[in-house]
C-alpha cells in the first residue's frame, strides 16, 4: 500500500479549523501529535485520503484547508528533500531533484518535469481521482511545489495553466486565490504550466555545493526506502488476504484500498509478470496453509475465511495446491510440531 509523509498529515490536520478536537484527526492516521512532527514516518494513503474527505466534509462546499495547508509549507520542513530544493542554482533543478526523490515523502504518486515549446510543464502522475480525498490531494500535491516554488525565489510565482483530471464540485475560490488562475477541470493530466524563464530564475540561497551535498544524502536515502519497500506483488497479497473472509475481492474493491487507480495496478502488474487473479489465487494458498497450519479453526471455517462457499471447493483447490487434502496437510504440520512420528 502506498503512504505519504506525516507533515502532510499534521499540516492538513492543524488547518482542520473547523474540527477544533483535532485528537480523532490523528487517529485516524495513526499519528499523534508528537510523531506527526517527524517528516519521515509515513500514513498509509488510504487512511490519508480518510483524513481528506472527513476534513473536506467540514467545510464543504467551500473547502478551504488543504489550500491552506498548501501555502503553509515550507521548505525546510522536508528536511534534506526541501533542504535540496531550497539550495538548488535554480527552481528548474530544484523540481528536477523533486522528481528523482519524491518517493521519500510520497510513495503514491510520480512527478515529471519537462520544457514543451516555450513552456516548462510540470506534471503529477498519481491514481485515478476516483474519491474526492484523491482529488482534494492532488490539488494541494500542485499548490504545494508552487508554494515552495516561491519560497525558494523570494518572489510571488504563478503558473500559465493548471488542469486536473477531476471534476470539481463545491467552490474553487480558494484554488483560484493561490493559482492566480481558473484551473481547468475534466484534462488529461494533473499539471501546472510555466514560462521557461521563470524557472530558470536564481534560488535566493541557491549554493552549487551545498546542493551537490544534499542531493548525495537523498541518494543514501534512497537506497534505504528502496530496500525497505515492500513488493507490489506482496502488497496485493497483503491486501487480498485481509479481505477474503468477505469472499474473492474485486481488483476495484482492492486497487481502491491501495489508493491506485484500477487500470494502473493491472498495468504495473502486468509490468511484473502478474496477473490479479494469479495474487488472488497466491493470497489465498498462503493463508489456507497457515490456517490449516497453525490455526484451531475447523476446516469449514477457514474454508469461509479464504473465499470458498463450500468446503468441497475449498478441498479441491487445497489439494491443487499442496498436492494434499486439507486433513493429511493439518495433520503432517501437526507432526512436525509436536515431534511425533510421521506414519
Amino acid at each position: 500500500m502506498g503512504a505519504v509523509s506525516a507533515i502532510y498529515a499534521r499540516k492538513q490536520i492543524e488547518h482542520a479549523v473547523a474540527l477544533p478536537n483535532k485528537a480523532p484527526l490523528y487517529e485516524l492516521v495513526g499519528l499523534t501529535p508528537e510523531t506527526a512532527q517527524d517528516p519521515a514516518v509515513m500514513v498509509p494513503i488510504a487512511d490519508y485520503l480518510e483524513l481528506m474527505e472527513t476534513v473536506a466534509a467540514s467545510e464543504w462546499p467551500d473547502v478551504q484547508f488543504h489550500m491552506k495547508t498548501s501555502a503553509s509549507m515550507r521548505c525546510d520542513e522536508f528536511g534534506l528533500f526541501g533542504l535540496a530544493f531550497k539550495t538548488a542554482p535554480t527552481i528548474q533543478q530544484g523540481l528536477q531533484r523533486v522528481c528523482q526523490y519524491i518517493r521519500l515523502h510520497n510513495q503514491v504518486s510520480e512527478f515529471t518535469a519537462e520544457q514543451q515549446g516555450g513552456r516548462y510543464m510540470w506534471a503529477m502522475k498519481g491514481p485515478e481521482p476516483v474519491r474526492l480525498g484523491l482529488a482534494l490531494s492532488h490539488e494541494a500535491a500542485l499548490a504545494t511545489t508552487l508554494t515552495l516554488c516561491r519560497e525558494a525565489t523570494g518572489r510571488d510565482i504563478y503558473p500559465q495553466h493548471v488542469q486536473f483530471r477531476h471534476t470539481r464540485d463545491g467552490l474553487i475560490g480558494p484554488l483560484v486565490a493561490h493559482f492566480g488562475l481558473t484551473p481547468e477541470f475534466g484534462a488529461e493530466s494533473d499539471a501546472m504550466f510555466f514560462c521557461v524563464d521563470q524557472l530558470a530564475e536564481p534560488s535566493v540561497v541557491g549554493d552549487v555545493a551545498i546542493w551537490a551535498y544534499m542531493t548525495q544524502q537523498l541518494d543514501q536515502a534512497m537506497k534505504e526506502v528502496v530496500a525497505q519497500e515492500q513488493p507490489l506483488e506482496a502488497q496485493v497479497i497483503s491486501e487480498v488476504a485481509k479481505l477474503l473472509s468477505g469472499g474473492v475481492p474485486q481488483l476495484s474493491e482492492v486497487s481502491a484500498i491501495m489508493g491506485v487507480g484500477e487500470r494502473t495496478l493491472q498495468r504495473r502488474l502486468s509490468e511484473r509478470g502478474k496477473t490479479f487473479q494469479a495474487l488472488v489465487d497466491e493470497a489465498r494458498q498462503k493463508l489456507a496453509h497457515q490456517l490449516v497450519s497453525g490455526s484451531p479453526y475447523s476446516l469449514v471455517e477457514i474454508a469461509f475465511l479464504t473465499g470458498f462457499s463450500e468446503q468441497s471447493a475449498f478441498s479441491r483447490a487445497f489439494k491443487r495446491w499442496s498436492g494434499q487434502s486439507p486433513r493429511a496437510f493439518r495433520k503432517a504440520a501437526q507432526g512436525d510440531v509436536l515431534g511425533l512420528p510421521q506414519t
